[in-house]
């Protein structure tokens, strides 16, 4: 599955081309951005050839269990990061890891089924001023996404363990049920700051 746009001047022009098109696009003066989701070997190699992508950067797009990084090569950028949805009902933060391919006119993401990339598409199409800026207003929106489910863990995360105060200071003895809902928040919070506090180098570099 795989989902393709251009554009030219920070305005949309096409969508839903093939990948095998993304360097005719390019040829053309455009911008492009491709959206692969769990792709397998043939659909990378394809756009691997489509934009000359490192050999290295592809494979650890495929890898799920990559830090949060900024990768440097000749003729790209390689990011990766993760999205993230806080559970309140099981007290459970769910990563879905999302990288990038940055190049100077070209943006492709690699995810899995967790993450929609109607995420990224209503950011852009509510905030034109960002395409206007090229790959930079693409990543830029990327990363916002990004972000924004961090703080929404956050204030997720704050609203379960305020919850939990006020049963660890009423009268009754705490139950062993919020002993192990304790427990579980604090993995997750323990999660979030693995995931988040690497962000920084990777938004200053």
């Amino acid at each position: 599955m795989a989902r393709t746009r251009a554009y030219r001047d920070g305005q949309l022009v096409d969508e839903g081309f093939p990948l095998q098109d993304l360097s005719e696009h390019l040829d053309t003066g455009c911008v492009v951005w491709a959206d692969l989701v769990s792709p397998g070997n043939r659909k990378l190699s394809l756009v691997s050839e489509e934009l000359s992508l490192h050999d290295l950067a592809v494979e650890d797009a495929v890898e799920r269990r990559q830090r949060p990084k900024l990768d440097r090569y000749g003729s790209h950028f390689f990011v990766t990061a993760y999205h993230v949805r806080f559970d309140p009902v099981a007290g459970r933060l769910e990563l879905s890891p999302v990288s990038a391919f940055v190049s100077d006119r070209a943006l492709v993401t690699v995810h899995d089924e967790d993450l929609d990339p109607a995420l990224l598409t209503r950011r852009w199409d509510q905030s034109p001023e960002l395409t206007a800026h090229g790959v930079a207003g693409l990543l830029y929106g990327l990363l916002d996404a990004v972000v924004d489910s961090h703080f929404e863990a956050v204030e997720g995360l704050d609203e379960e363990i305020e919850g939990l105060e006020d049963l660890l200071f009423a009268e009754r003895p705490v139950s062993r049920e919020v002993q192990q809902r304790s427990f579980q928040l604090r993995k997750s919070l323990v999660l979030l700051r693995r995931v988040s506090l690497p962000m920084r180098e990777v938004v200053n570099a």
